[in-house]
């Protein structure tokens, strides 16, 4: 008698006699629908089933009564004491969501995973995925997720059994459902192209890319010669994908090189140009021991030293030359060197031990082998090797090449012997020059004394310094007295900032004379200069231009001046107004000659006019400016001042200086005046824009000194403020351009100035402010 569960339609039992067996149906799963036996138990024999519900099996006995036994299959209740064996019973029952309520209670890897192949075999996606979920099993969960859209049974199933890794089974399932090209792409990505090359011709499938893919694991494996073939058959096929057909072309090139076809193998790896595949080829023949065609092939790989290496291995040389300059490895470089030499290429292997810095024996070639000694002195003046240096000092000695024979003394730290040797060979300055850098100081003094004993005060004051006795070296450069020892000892208490050395130098320069050499101001101003003195340095400054000026040397003043001024600049100080001013009087003076030049007679007079006020600060040549300033004024109209000035010049004591050519005229101006002229124009204050004349510098208003035109002479104005490029003095732009168009140079430092180089100055007002 067989009764079926009414509430579980998978369980029924079979009765017979006295005994019951328990099975459980499952028609849908990975396999095909199957019966599973669970278990049996004795009844009495009396009790004759008639019904099963949940587990319970009901029996009626002989008197009529009805008696309920439950299945062992189905005894254990609710609670957490039998979770464990609840979790079988409810896996054997099928009964898996009551199984997953069990292993969420138990919670470990492995009831999981139980779980999840059950449920997997029993093709219940949703279940195995909550369990995967809960085990965090994101892997196999994943593919689960996928597997959700699947529908077809015999698929769904085929996909299932490659996760449980029932490959052949799984192959089955696919070639019965609709899409057996699955069980093609399962051996493919299983890696076993035997079968997947079966399966295609088999189901009439593109073996293209299987037919690769194969080839390259028969590569790995070794079977070389299969491989190629498989190789050789892709290339043949129709490939529409260029990378797919480069990865058959590489190992059709090594398959050729590993069977031994050399030529076509070389052929395919060239064409394919890639450096990978170059070095691959490259191994393969190295490890054929076929050294030369590897080297090849590292070269075209681009590992030039492997290359080299393999060509110096075997003798070809003319291959390694060319990698010489590529070579990193002083190994290499010194191997083959040894060979060039051996073959008595010595200038080859002169450069393979330069390259690989062996630098002795580079030496030893270019002195010897060579003969060529330049070489090897730049050479070690590079490295300073002490062998090498060895090897040259001999060499000079013997050639009578004294001097660099002390040079290199000198660079073994020989210094005594290079000492000797230059004595002998009156060598001396040579050797002081190179040894003063490393000399001691006891050797620096011995120097010193050497040539202070030779009365050559410049090299011995500058060796006394060296080794710190810088009260000798002033004391002898004013032993020696000369200008340049002055200026010598000038630079030298600069440079130290010592007050006694300072004291002793004022000491001696303000001396008038001391062993026939005057000291006149210009030392002092130097002094000062150096010393940052300014003040006292523009004291300095503006007498030794009143003493060049009173000797009529106006451009030499101007000159000095001119300098001072750009020490200041160059300090970002501010010229003191006294300087200023002497050096916008004589740059008025010198600039007539440019505006006479240039045709401007009335800026030129204008000029003349200032200069002439100031007429005592120009002694040597005061009727000269008198009558240019005279004959200027005449020129351009200015008459009352030309008669004031020809007056003036009818003194008795500038009368009778007056040359013939001009007396006559001078005369006629004072007997016949005219005493009529226009005013000066005006122009208005860059600071408050009051009109005053334009050549008048002070202005009355804000009491400001304005700066002058180095191009006119005339006072600066807003709106056409330019500066020269090279000596940062203001002109007005427009007459600036002007003057340097056809003079080409700063009327006021003489440097060539381009015009493009001239840019307008936008807040002259700032630059005014900061000169104060």
């Amino acid at each position: 008698m067989v009764l079926w569960d009414i509430w579980d339609p998978h369980v029924f039992v079979l009765a017979e006699k006295n005994q019951t067996f328990v099975y459980v149906y499952s028609p849908v799963n990975i396999w095909s629908p199957c019966v599973s036996f669970l278990g049996a138990f004795k009844r009495p024999f009396s009790a004759h089933p008639v019904g099963l519900q949940n587990g319970t099996l009901t029996c009626q006995l002989e008197n009529g009564v009805f008696e309920n036994l439950t299945l062992p299959t189905h005894r254990l209740g609710h609670g957490n004491t039998h979770a464990k064996e609840r979790f079988k019973q409810n896996l054997d029952l099928l009964h898996l969501k009551e199984a997953w309520t069990d292993a969420k209670i138990l919670n470990t890897p492995e009831v999981w995973d139980i779980l999840t192949k059950k449920a997997m075999e029993q093709m219940k996606i949703e279940i195995a995925i909550k369990a995967c979920q809960d085990s965090c099993n994101a892997t196999l969960l994943m593919e689960l997720t996928q597997l959700q859209q699947v529908e077809e049974h015999l698929l769904l199933a085929g996909h299932i059994l490659l996760l449980l890794q029932f490959y052949d089974a799984a192959q089955e399932a696919f070639l019965k459902s609709s899409h057996p090209q699955a069980a093609c792409d399962m051996r493919c990505h299983l890696q076993q192209w035997d079968k997947a090359l079966e399966l295609a011709e088999q189901l009439n499938l593109p073996m293209n890319e299987i037919t690769r893919e194969y080839a390259q694991q028969l590569e790995m494996r070794g079977d070389h010669r299969l491989a190629l073939s498989h190789y050789e058959k892709y290339l043949k096929s129709d490939v529409s994908k260029q990378t797919n057909r480069y990865l058959a072309e590489a190992g059709f090139a090594r398959m050729c090189i590993q069977l031994g076809d050399l030529w076509k193998g070389r052929q395919m790896a060239i064409q394919c140009n890639n450096t990978q595949l170059y070095l691959d080829c490259a191994r393969i023949l190295e490890g054929l021991n076929l050294l030369q065609d590897a080297g090849e092939m590292y070269e075209l790989g681009g590992q030039i030293e492997k290359a080299a290496g393999l060509y110096i291995t075997v003798k070809s040389y003319t291959k390694a030359h060319p990698l010489l300059d590529h070579i990193a490895s002083p190994k290499l470089q010194i191997e083959y060197a040894k060979a060039m030499e051996a073959d008595k290429k010595f200038a080859e292997a002169a450069t393979a031990y330069e390259l690989a810095e062996d630098i002795d024996n580079a030496v030893r070639l270019q002195l010897g082998s060579l003969g060529n000694p330049a070489r090897a002195f730049s050479i070690l003046r590079k490295t300073r090797s002490m062998e090498g240096a060895a090897m040259a000092a001999k060499y000079c000695k013997l050639t009578g090449d004294f001097d660099n024979a002390i040079e290199f003394l000198i660079m073994q730290k020989r210094t005594q012997e290079a000492s000797e040797l230059a004595q002998q060979h009156n060598k001396m300055d040579i050797y002081t020059e190179i040894v003063k850098d490393v000399a001691t100081k006891d050797e620096c003094l011995k120097l010193a004394r050497y040539y202070e004993s030779m009365e050559s005060y410049e090299k011995a004051c500058a060796l006394f310094e060296k080794c710190g006795e810088p009260k000798q070296a002033l004391h002898l450069y004013l032993h020696w007295g000369t200008a340049t020892g002055i200026e010598l000892a000038i630079e030298l208490v600069g440079r130290l900032r010592c007050d006694a050395l300072t004291s002793q130098l004022l000491d001696y320069l303000t001396g008038e004379m001391d062993q026939g050499v005057e000291k006149g101001p210009k030392y002092l101003f130097q002094l000062h200069t150096v010393l940052g003195n300014y003040e006292q340095a523009t004291k300095a400054a503006l007498l030794i231009a009143h003493q060049e000026q009173e000797m009529g040397n106006y451009k030499m003043a101007h000159q000095q001046l001119l300098g001072f001024c750009k020490v200041l600049q160059a300090q970002k100080r501010c010229v003191p107004l006294e300087l200023s001013k002497q050096l916008m009087l004589l740059h008025s003076y010198i600039l007539v000659k440019t505006l006479i030049r240039l045709g401007d007679h009335r800026s030129s007079a204008r000029m003349l006019i200032r200069v002439a006020r100031h007429i005592s600060k120009f002694p040597a040549h005061v009727t000269p400016i008198l009558i240019s300033t005279v004959i200027e004024c005449q020129r351009s109209g200015l008459k009352r001042t030309a008669f004031e000035y020809a007056s003036m010049l009818m003194r008795p004591e500038y009368r009778s200086a007056i040359s013939v050519a001009y007396k006559r005229k001078i005369e006629n101006i004072v007997r016949k005046p005219e005493k009529t002229e226009e005013e000066e124009s005006l122009a208005p204050c860059p600071t408050c824009s009051l009109e005053i004349p334009e050549t008048q510098l002070d202005c009355p208003a804000c009491c400001c000194t304005i700066p002058f035109c180095i191009a006119t002479g005339r006072h600066m104005v807003l709106g056409n403020w330019s500066q020269c490029p090279h000596c940062k003095f203001s002109a007005l732009m427009q007459q600036f351009l002007k003057v340097i168009e056809v003079e080409k140079v700063c009327p006021m430092c003489l440097q060539t100035v381009d015009p493009a180089d001239v840019k307008e100055v936008l807040n002259p007002l700032k630059e005014m402010q900061d000169c104060l």
